[in-house]
């Protein structure tokens, strides 16, 4: 499919969304001005199958885009590949899916529903395009990367593992039983005597 023709889709899906926007600011005022129980009912029904639609309409509009972006990009990258040589494609691919899964897993039980997770999946590849295409991504921690995008997502980042140096009192309870186990056990131990040989 021509660019022409995936930018002429969305455009498309865009004018959709904005007319079915329009019936829907049409429907509530019509809705606020009816005097019966009949007309309120029908009008409340029409504003919410409207609302669904301009929701539809703007979701397949992103995923439409985001896949011609992603297209776009992978043929760039295929052309810089076959004018380069070998190049950082593979290892930059490769942390782009760790992020994705690492990120994916940590925020998917806050996601409330199949809206909400399609709206996720399209900005976290938004947001993996560009910072895949940035000169230091190779080179900065993942687990950076991983903050960065959850903030930038509306997300808290995950919690630091604890250490043993946040609790010095219990490391250092531990140190000093150990300390005494091993001093007991010398203690109790056999002496053993070298063997006469003369």
């Amino acid at each position: 499919m021509s660019d022409t023709a995936a930018e002429r889709r969305e455009e498309m899906l865009g004018e959709l969304a904005e007319r079915m926007h329009a019936a829907a600011r049409e429907a509530q005022r019509r809705l606020l001005d009816a005097e019966t129980t009949d007309d309120f009912a029908k009008l409340s029904g029409s504003m919410a199958k409207l609302a669904r639609g301009v929701r539809q309409s703007i979701l397949l509009q992103r995923k439409l885009e985001a896949e011609r972006r992603e297209a776009e990009r992978r043929a760039d990258e295929a052309a810089a590949a076959d004018a380069q040589g070998p190049s950082e494609l593979a290892p930059r691919h490769l942390k782009r899916v760790r992020l994705r899964t690492a990120i994916a897993r940590h925020v998917w039980n806050e996601l409330e529903d199949d809206e909400a997770a399609e709206l996720f999946r399209d900005d976290l590849n938004a947001r993996l395009d560009e910072l895949e295409g940035e000169e230091d991504f190779l080179d900065v921690p993942i687990k950076a990367l991983i903050e960065r995008l959850c903030r930038d997502l509306g997300f808290e980042p995950p919690a630091a593992p604890a250490s043993a140096s946040a609790h010095p009192a219990r490391s250092a309870a531990a140190a000093s039983s150990g300390a005494a186990e091993g001093a007991g056990a010398a203690h109790s131990a056999p002496v053993v005597h070298a063997t006469n040989t003369s």
